[in-house]
């Protein structure tokens, strides 16, 4: 029984340990004050997030080439309270300089630790 529980423990570490390798930025489309006075929207920093990426393959790789989606990447998160504020549309990712459109919000798992962003590289036509 003591070793089940070791077990479950030793998995859990490596899931923590697995995810949050790669460090992304979410960025929000906030208005901005351009040194003339005029109202713009642009991209700004707004949390630092540390992440696991996954590509898609298989089924899943076939099923988005089909709608010219095959650069779609999947970014696995934690659960923190300000996901909880995410939408598909005033908020995007940045990672190693390409910026990505978050197609879905996806909580993870029944204990809703992990959340998945299922996301499109920015300007990608397939």
């Amino acid at each position: 029984m003591q070793w089940m529980r070791q077990q479950a423990r030793l998995d859990k570490i490596r899931e923590l340990r697995r995810v949050r390798r790669r460090k992304i930025v979410i960025q929000k489309l906030t208005e901005v004050e351009d040194e003339w006075g005029n109202q713009t929207t642009s991209w700004v920093d707004w949390q630092p997030v540390w992440a696991g990426r996954s590509e898609l393959w298989g089924q899943e790789y076939f099923a988005a080439r089909a709608v010219g989606e095959q650069n779609t990447v999947g970014f696995v998160i934690r659960y923190a309270p300000f996901v909880e504020q995410l939408n598909t549309t005033e908020h995007r990712v940045l990672y190693q300089g390409k910026s990505y459109d978050i197609k879905h919000i996806d909580h993870l798992k029944d204990d809703g630790m992990w959340v998945k962003l299922r996301c499109l590289e920015a300007g990608s036509d397939g």
